[in-house]
């Protein structure tokens, strides 16, 4: 049997073959009744439209690419099921690249997705400023967890985040904390350290600041090691769920009560975190929205001016207090 032509699915919709191919190229152009025809001719005849010559008409692939620095981390499946979620709500298709911790990696990446994709979104971003004026004319860029002047991006409002913690410390009688701040390489690990130091301040909490460095379980593991040489913290912070599950697991090996002896406190609101034993009490980011809001910034970033400044869209956390805190030992 023939595959079936635009033609055919003009012809069973009634409609022009113009308007089939932009039903499926500029569908916000149409009614819903004109959509709802052209899109139920093109499935009863099996008729999918060809993206490599509609691209070639339109300027668009009706791709976006996702590129995140590490798929193993817990953080961003929710996110990217979000935005791949997006995605396809408005017709498009996401294209997903990890690039391994690599700033390096992640612009080849760009550059290698930018021919097929209309637009990236990069989750975590490594990339230094030189790099990003270099990958920045390609394609529109929404940079999430990370604010970048001069393109659109997504974030988790630090400030708001770190005072719910520290005051829920302060309320449990915590004077001092040990925080764990994560890469020095991240620009969301310089953006929380800021707006901890800031708002354990003003919490009457005295923060000591362990040396910036790599955020895993076992690293997580490392520190629990470094904590118990010395006076225990009532309280130790990690700037990501995996490292404070690291924390936690080797504090009880080592016979640490928790929370009776330190209180542990995590960030992301990971699902795994929910589930460890202890329960771990974490800053819990909205990963979902994170991802659906990068897409519509990526869709809003298609019709921004050159030189435009776009005003970052900044999303709540939630403070989830589970098992692992209580209140600071005598």
């Amino acid at each position: 049997m023939p595959r079936a032509t635009i033609r055919d699915v003009a012809r069973a919709a009634g409609v022009s073959v113009s308007t089939v191919s932009r039903v499926f190229t500029r569908p916000e152009l149409f009614r819903d009744e004109t959509r709802l025809k052209v899109h139920a001719a093109a499935e009863q005849l099996n008729y999918s439209p060809n993206r490599n010559a509609a691209s070639l008409t339109t300027g668009r692939t009706a791709n976006i690419g996702l590129v995140v620095p590490n798929l193993a981390n817990p953080l961003f499946p929710e996110m990217i099921k979000a935005a791949q979620h997006g995605a396809r709500e408005h017709g498009l298709a996401a294209l997903l690249a990890d690039s391994d911790d690599s700033a390096a990696d992640e612009e080849k990446l760009v550059h290698a997705l930018a021919k097929d994709v209309d637009g990236l979104i990069l989750f975590s971003s490594l990339l230094s400023q030189e790099q990003i004026a270099s990958v920045g004319p390609l394609r529109p860029l929404v940079f999430v967890n990370r604010h970048v002047p001069g393109h659109r991006s997504v974030l988790v409002d630090a400030p708001h985040a770190m005072s719910l913690l520290t005051q829920y410390l302060a309320n449990l009688g915590h004077t001092a904390a040990t925080y764990y701040p994560g890469p020095d390489n991240s620009w969301v690990a310089h953006d929380r350290l800021a707006a901890l130091r800031k708002a354990s301040s003003a919490a009457g909490v005295e923060l000591t600041v362990a040396p910036m460095g790599p955020a895993t379980f076992e690293t997580g593991s490392d520190a629990a090691d470094a904590l118990v040489r010395r006076p225990l913290p009532t309280a130790v912070l990690c700037f990501n769920d995996q490292m404070a599950m690291g924390v936690v697991a080797r504090l009880l090996q080592l016979g640490v009560r928790i929370p009776g002896q330190t209180s542990v406190t995590g960030w992301g609101g990971t699902k795994m975190a929910a589930y460890s034993t202890p329960a771990l009490t974490t800053i819990a980011a909205p990963l979902a929205d994170l991802g659906s809001a990068a897409v519509a910034e990526l869709l809003l970033a298609q019709n921004d001016e050159p030189d435009t400044d776009p005003a970052p869209v900044t999303l709540e956390a939630t403070l989830l207090a589970r098992a692992t805190t209580g209140r600071a030992r005598d």
